[in-house]
């Protein structure tokens, strides 16, 4: 009989404790029914034990129910401040003069809401180049990438449409600077993608999206005089821009193979691209990580007073290695082919860039995702140069940097 009383006086100061705001008010209910003589002191302290216990699993259900219905919003962001020094500031000069900057290159504040175990959003808000007088930023701040994503765990098929960086080439970055294939060929456009997801990190995907994003940002990557213009013509209102893109990690992800393809309508034909790329993790050496991407026209419009394609090609190769937890060091050779466009229209055009950089962890907080860093990269890119330009042009780049 006793334990059924036990029992019973268990059940409800349990139910009873969720409207009981305060800790003290049970206590002083346990402590009456041990000097009344109902429970001992053993039991007692195993009661205080059972309400504690329930009570944790309610606020863990609570909190289960919340992270369910209502959403898990995650901020993150980056600071990062930047001084560079070259040695010609405007190579088109007779007798071009060094100069050097100090300029913010990035703030960025990203959102990211957990809608259901299928469906999540984000976007990310920038500003650039603040200070930066070459690339004359206007301290606005844009929406740089504003995606919706439908995908659930274990099935196979995948559905991201938005604002973003389509999945035209890879773009592995362990320097300061931008590869030279991201200079060139990244495609930031709002686009619509259907993926779908296999064993080994298989990854297949169609995207479509309207506009010449890629051939236009060819044009603005600073790969060769401006003298080289494209036809001005609009050559489309329709939505038949596509990328097919495709990638496969074997070995635990410590190797991805891609591969993609990209088409976009142009003013006599369509500039149609691929690429290739790999990286691995670990392989040779741990800590040790190496990147290779190629990018090469297959076909090209006709550009304006110029009667036949130009087919330019990129190549990247880049390696980074970790010489503690603090330090990597990381260096780049990356060739820019331009199809003998400078020699037959006599301009000037890149032709070979190498990087040398190294990047300490001042602080480094992985449970909060905390990073403060200073990094370094010496950069020196040679011209195919007619005229007076300087056949080549050498670059310092620091940067102090804070990602959260």
């Amino acid at each position: 009989m006793r334990a059924v009383v036990y029992l019973v006086i268990i059940s409800i100061l349990i139910f009873s404790f969720v409207s009981v705001s305060k800790a003290s008010d049970i206590d002083s209910l346990i402590r009456l029914l041990v000097k009344k003589g109902i429970i001992t002191e053993e039991e007692a302290g195993q009661l205080k034990e059972e309400i504690s216990k329930e009570k944790e699993e309610a606020k863990a259900e609570e909190k289960s129910e919340y992270d369910t219905n209502k959403g898990i919003f995650q901020v993150s962001g980056a600071l990062h401040g930047e001084f560079r020094w070259q040695k010609h500031g405007d190579i088109i000069e007779s007798d071009p003069d060094s100069t050097s900057d100090l300029y913010l290159r990035r703030i960025e504040i990203a959102v990211e809401a957990t809608l259901t175990d299928w469906a999540r959003a984000s976007a990310v808000f920038t500003s650039e180049w603040i200070g930066d007088e070459v690339n004359q930023s206007d301290e606005k701040i844009e929406v740089d990438e504003a995606v919706l994503t439908l995908n659930k765990e274990g099935f196979p098929l995948y559905l991201i449409i938005g604002k973003r960086t389509q999945p035209f080439g890879v773009f592995e970055n362990p320097l300061i600077t931008d590869p030279m294939t991201q200079d060139a060929y990244e495609t930031k456009a709002v686009g619509l993608t259907v993926g779908y997801k296999g064993p080994v990190g298989l990854d297949l995907s169609l995207t479509v999206y309207k506009d010449e994003a890629q051939i236009n940002h060819l044009f603005e990557s600073g790969l060769f005089e401006e003298a080289l213009q494209r036809v001005a013509t609009d050559v489309s209102d329709d939505i038949d821009s596509f990328i097919l893109s495709g990638s496969i990690s074997p070995l635990k992800d410590r190797f991805t193979f891609s591969v993609s393809y990209i088409s976009e309508p142009g003013w006599s034909r369509r500039n149609e691209t691929v690429s290739i790329g790999l990286n691995s993790e670990a392989l040779i050496l741990d800590r040790f990580r190496l990147y290779a991407e190629y990018m090469k026209a297959l076909h090209r419009e006709k550009y304006a007073t110029v009667d036949e394609e130009y087919k330019e090609g990129v190549i990247s190769l880049a390696a980074s290695y970790g010489m503690s937890e603090s330090l990597d060091v990381a260096l780049r050779y990356e060739h820019f082919d331009d199809d003998s466009i400078s020699e037959r229209l006599g301009i000037w055009t890149v032709r070979d860039r190498y990087s040398v950089g190294t990047k300490y962890n001042l602080y480094r907080n992985d449970t909060v995702g905390l990073e403060v860093f200073i990094a370094g990269e010496y950069r020196r890119t040679e011209f195919r140069a007619h005229g007076e330009i300087p056949d080549s042009n050498d670059e310092i780049y620091i940067r102090l940097g804070a990602d959260f």
